[in-house]
């Protein structure tokens, strides 16, 4: 039986972001297969051990403790020394037990810690780069920088980076908190270091996508152990027409058409420009509706026909892809491969989205989507406009999107994707 640990510094119910859904899907999708799938992960407050899906998972003891839901622990736990070190020593304890026959790092708090324990059992180590946090604390550098690759050094990462974080995250905040906030930057960077040499010796490495990968410097990413292994697509049951129906209701959305914006409200993830096309959408679209489903750093603009969600449930927010015309994803950074993108998708959903990443992997443009250029206000204002004025397009194209998601990124094919990445890493399957 091929046996897998996967170590990872948050697991549901305990769940920041979109990745952690993600790694519990890839260990349900092994466990599938017939696998045997542990999962070491820290124990914010649930019960130590458990099977979920077919799938182990043990909670380590940890001092810090979170509710369930999209809460996360102070930024530097994750990048503590010691923690690296009692995770590593629990890591090899459960590999050790359960015979894995391959460590697979899911999340950056987790790669050094994995990597520690792989070399103490002489156990493969594969670690998924799934966003730009390799390679700086900050992974801020796409955003601004035109660059190809990227491979930050400290005099970058201090004049360049952390002013454009300050700046544009934290720029009301005071002086003491601006202080705090430097020394914590500050004190991330020789843990960054490790995760960089870590990074750099683990057998194998996994990208979500092509463009992810791209990114990345050989230093820290030789081609010969990247492989891509796409984000799995959701399995839950696609909404019907009054589930649709049902949320409209429910959210007091009317019957008229809307586009839909979901995910974090932030600079990175393209919010800005999104707000920037809405007078010139709304001005070619009478009575047109916008809804934003997800929380961040920024507000949508206040107007009677924008709707500001916040966090919403999964059931909700699928009902609300099908209820709408478009979904738009306007990144501005390398978006690595948005689950918005597939889950849209795969609701029968056309999407709007940038050029950036991968991105252009899943959305092929006029086929199955539009894709814009990045931080560009009147294309995507064009190309939003384009599908609520015609709704025969916005219906051909999300038909060409869900057959695309059963087609491209099948769950069979993408299981033997992952587990031809862990033979290629010298994994004991």
């Amino acid at each position: 039986m091929t046996r897998v640990l996967f170590a990872t510094e948050y697991y549901p119910p305990f769940a920041p972001g979109g990745a952690e859904w993600s790694n519990a899907a890839w260990a349900a999708a092994l466990a599938r297969r017939g696998a045997r799938v542990v999962v070491v992960t820290p124990n914010y407050g649930a019960a130590p051990r458990e099977e979920r899906d077919g799938v182990g998972v043990v909670r380590i003891p940890f001092p810090w403790k979170l509710g369930a839901g999209q809460r996360e622990t102070g930024w530097l736990v994750h990048r503590n020394p010691l923690v690296a070190l009692y995770f590593a020593w629990h890591i090899a304890r459960v590999a050790r037990r359960e015979g894995a026959g391959v460590i697979h790092a899911q999340q950056k708090g987790a790669l050094v810690a994995a990597w520690l324990a792989g070399r103490r059992l002489g156990v493969p180590v594969v670690a998924t780069i799934r966003d730009t946090g390799l390679l700086c604390p900050l992974g801020l550098c796409p955003i601004f920088e035109p660059r190809v690759t990227f491979d930050c050094s400290v005099r970058q990462y201090r004049r360049r980076c952390v002013p454009f974080f300050l700046r544009n995250y934290h720029a009301r905040a005071g002086a003491l908190r601006r202080l705090r906030l430097g020394l914590s930057l500050a004190a991330a960077w020789p843990d960054q270091l490790l995760r960089r040499a870590a990074l750099a010796r683990v057998e194998g490495v996994v990208g979500v996508s092509r463009g992810i990968l791209a990114i990345y410097p050989e230093r820290l990413v030789d081609r010969s152990r990247g492989r891509v292994v796409y984000t799995l697509p959701p399995r839950d049951a696609v909404p019907t027409e009054d589930d649709a129906r049902a949320a409209r209701r429910r959210f007091g959305l009317g019957a008229g058409p809307f586009a839909l914006y979901a995910g974090k409200l932030s600079l990175g993830k393209g919010a800005p420009v999104f707000f920037d096309a809405l007078p010139a959408i709304r001005a070619a679209v009478p009575g047109v509706r916008f809804v934003f489903a997800g929380k961040g750093e920024l507000a949508p603009p206040a107007s009677a026909d924008v709707h500001a969600l916040g966090a919403i449930p999964h059931a909700d927010l699928f009902a609300l892809y099908r209820a709408a015309v478009v979904v738009v994803v306007p990144s501005v950074w390398p978006e690595p491969l948005s689950r918005v993108l597939l889950e849209a998708m795969r609701c029968g959903r056309p999407v709007v989205a940038t050029a950036v990443g991968g991105t252009p992997e899943a959305v092929e443009d006029g086929v199955t989507g539009l894709l814009v250029p990045k931080g560009d206000p009147p294309a995507l204002a064009r190309a939003v406009t384009a599908l609520l004025l015609d709704p025969d397009l916005a219906e051909r194209l999300g038909r060409a999107a869900a057959q695309r998601v059963d087609e491209r990124f099948d769950e069979r094919q993408q299981v033997d994707a992952l587990l031809s990445a862990y033979r290629a890493a010298g994994a004991r399957l």
